[in-house]
């Protein structure tokens, strides 16, 4: 366990830095600076299961995600934050792609930042390992923890419950790495969150694109720039995001034959967006291609009774052709 000159140390199973008392009392006031204050909390990860790297932010600063978040697949993640120096993210990434490790990468972004006291940053490599940084300038409630795969990081939050409900609640989660960053969120949140309220956050997830025929490393990437509930609005369109990676993969189960892993797949995205009539469709579609008629107009009829449009679809949509003659589907569409 490694800490920082002059930290508290608490007694978490993690490693644990704080600022100083009274540097975090000296500085509570509002810096008077042009620089964009993002005083917020965040967390960077990694999900050595599938490559995944990711930064989920929320602020009480209009446009958070947008200023805090920076990744790039196969490489690493940052969240700059607090005063926040936007080159951290762009030249951090650069220096990992270098081989840089995260303690390099953060000791020659401080190291040459004069104003290096008023920021905070975190770095996540491909490999999962973690560096985070907490200056001496930034407002209370300051400090991070370093976890396995994780940092959880925060300033001018109420306190500092904020960041261990953020590394529980990560630590044990459990499925697609954008929910346990939003989980993540929510426990920040739970705990007290920004010590001014809420306004802003986003949500980051890149994958090596391998072969699945995608044209970008970007596999989540929703924001909420400005919103009284952007909490539960940015869990909306993280749902809808995984959901529609589930859907995907299913498309490319069905492709190869393997209907009975594309329907299971389907399902899993339905499960996170249930009221969803698209992803109810695409379930009668492939229940259709597999033969399983039952299934099929059983989906079809749910879907349309959800949206009526799906009815003049699936009257005319090839993937229906093997129970067209079905007496059950013809009378769901009308034949």
């Amino acid at each position: 366990m490694r800490r920082t000159t002059g930290a508290a140390l608490l007694i978490f199973p993690l490693a644990v830095w704080t600022l100083p008392l009274g540097a975090q009392e000296s500085a509570a006031t509002p810096l008077d600076t042009d620089e964009e204050i993002v005083a917020t909390f965040s967390i960077v990860a990694r999900d050595p299961a599938t490559g995944e790297l990711g930064v989920a932010v929320q602020s009480r600063a209009f446009r958070a995600g947008a200023i805090v978040s920076y990744a790039k697949a196969g490489v690493g993640a940052i969240a700059t934050q607090a005063a926040a120096n936007q080159t951290y993210g762009p030249r951090g990434l650069e220096l990992l792609e270098l081989g840089l490790s995260p303690d390099e990468v953060v000791e020659h972004l401080t190291g040459s930042d004069p104003g290096r006291d008023r920021r905070q940053l975190a770095v996540i490599d491909a490999r999962g390992q973690v560096r985070a940084y907490t200056g001496s300038g930034t407002s209370a409630w300051a400090g991070h923890i370093e976890g396995e795969n994780y940092s959880v990081q925060g300033n001018i939050l109420a306190g500092e419950a904020v960041v261990q409900a953020m590394a529980s609640a990560f630590e044990s989660s459990r499925g697609a790495l954008a929910l346990r960053l939003m989980d993540a969120l929510d426990a920040g949140e739970a705990a007290g969150g920004d010590a001014r309220g809420k306004q802003a956050g986003g949500v980051l997830v890149v994958r090596p694109i391998g072969d699945s025929g995608r044209t970008t490393d970007r596999w989540v990437d929703v924001r909420v720039d400005d919103h009284t509930e952007p909490f539960r609005e940015l869990r909306r369109l993280v749902n809808m995001s995984v959901s529609r990676i589930h859907a995907s993969e299913a498309r490319s189960l069905a492709a190869e034959g393997r209907f009975s892993e594309a329907i299971e797949k389907q399902r899993e995205a339905i499960a996170i967006v249930p009221d969803e009539d698209q992803m109810i469709y695409g379930l009668a579609r492939l229940h259709a291609r597999a033969g399983d008629v039952a299934n099929a107009v059983a989906a079809l009829r749910d879907a349309i009774e959800r949206n009526a449009r799906w009815r003049e679809l699936a009257a005319t949509q090839a993937d229906f052709d093997g129970i067209r003659d079905d007496p059950e589907f013809q009378r769901l569409i009308g034949g």
